[in-house]
């Protein structure tokens, strides 16, 4: 087991702080010591993998750990109860990062997380895509729109089709433009960065950000890439043993402070 992490604390969100120290304290619990700024510490810990403002910073930490064969944590805000729960996974936040949310299963966990598989509400004759930020890790290297593009063309649909950019993203959606609307987030009040969004469509299309896990929750049918941990769900798997695997990707305040998430992703930190 690695002896120490090092974490970044200036290189994080604002609501980050307290899922962080929860972070910190489990670590301490389970003789893991932690280092500021540290550059030569067994793994690392970063505050997601989004590249951008105050976050861009981690990217040179990703690819310092990870070219020495390091680990490095990821922890981002939760898709299943966004603000309430987190992720907590290795290397990546998406299908590419590591969970250990398929074997040793609570199959009572969806209850005490409180988070159910839900029935879709009237659904819109169209399709929606759901953009992620074209500067997060999810999707280096990969041209949404022609994505996009490409998805569209082998459905071969008439449907209407309704693009939603990420709210704090651009996307150059030239290939597709004049087949789609433009659909732009509103901020829910009282909440740090979260948007409105309605996944009633008859498809929801999402690369791999938690967007596709949202709107499989919500009953929605989903498209998604094989990085995305909806895609086995969006493949026709059982959608009941699909939700207790996904409610092992996410941990409470409480959890993450007594390192639950250890149990999980430790052997993975393993040098």
């Amino acid at each position: 087991m690695i002896k120490n992490i090092a974490y970044y604390p200036s290189q994080c969100a604002q609501n980050a702080p307290p899922v962080l120290d929860a972070f910190l304290q489990g670590c301490a619990s389970h003789g893991i010591a932690t280092v500021a700024n540290s550059w030569d510490a067994d793994a690392a810990v970063i505050w997601s993998v989004l590249w951008n403002g105050r976050m861009q910073a981690n990217r040179r930490v990703y690819q310092h750990y990870r070219a020495q064969g390091k680990p490095v944590i990821c922890i981002d805000i939760g898709a299943l109860k966004r603000g309430i729960t987190w992720k907590v996974a290795v290397n990546n936040i998406n299908a590419d990062g590591y969970y250990g949310h398929c074997e040793n299963l609570d199959f009572d966990r969806p209850r005490k997380l409180q988070v159910a598989m839900q029935q879709p509400k009237l659904i819109k004759p169209a399709i929606l895509i759901a953009a992620q930020h074209p500067l997060s890790l999810q999707v280096e290297n990969i041209d949404q729109s022609q994505w996009f593009a490409k998805v569209l063309t082998e459905l071969n649909t008439d449907l209407p089709v309704v693009l939603r950019p990420h709210p704090r993203g651009r996307i150059d959606y030239q290939c597709i433009a004049g087949k789609v609307s433009v659909q732009h987030g509103r901020p829910l009040p009282k909440t740090y960065d979260s948007f409105d969004i309605d996944y009633a469509y008859q498809l929801v299309i999402n690369y791999n950000s938690g967007a596709g896990v949202q709107a499989a929750l919500l009953g929605a049918n989903v498209l998604v890439d094989k990085s995305s941990l909806a895609y086995t769900v969006s493949k026709g798997m059982d959608k009941t043993q699909w939700l207790v695997e996904i409610c092992h990707t996410e941990y409470t305040l409480h959890e993450i402070a007594a390192a639950t998430w250890l149990k999980r992703i430790g052997h993975r930190l393993e040098l």
